[in-house]
């Protein structure tokens, strides 16, 4: 009597456990499917932000001026930050 109950609670487990791995490979491939949709997402953001950018005249050097005259004025250096103000509407 107790041979057909170990058996039944034998297979049983195993199908818990087949289960249980069927769920965790499914987890992983739909966590690595979305990994490359975020991936793609990002580079489209990317892309779109540059078109944008480019779009508007930005440079990298006029970002440099942009910087810098936001550091300077952090600083209290507000005739500083004035000359790169005034670099920024030269260069633009």
């Amino acid at each position: 009597m107790i041979d057909p109950f170990i058996a039944f609670v034998l297979l049983a487990a195993i199908v818990a456990v087949s289960i249980g791995s069927a769920k965790l490979v499914s987890w992983c491939l739909d966590r690595r499917g979305e990994s490359a949709r975020r991936s793609a997402h990002e580079a489209a953001f990317v892309a779109q932000a540059r078109a944008e950018l480019a779009a508007t005249g930005w440079t990298p050097n006029r970002e440099a001026l942009y910087q810098a005259e936001i550091a300077a004025t952090k600083r209290g250096d507000l005739l500083a930050a004035a000359r790169y103000a005034e670099e920024q509407g030269r260069a633009a």
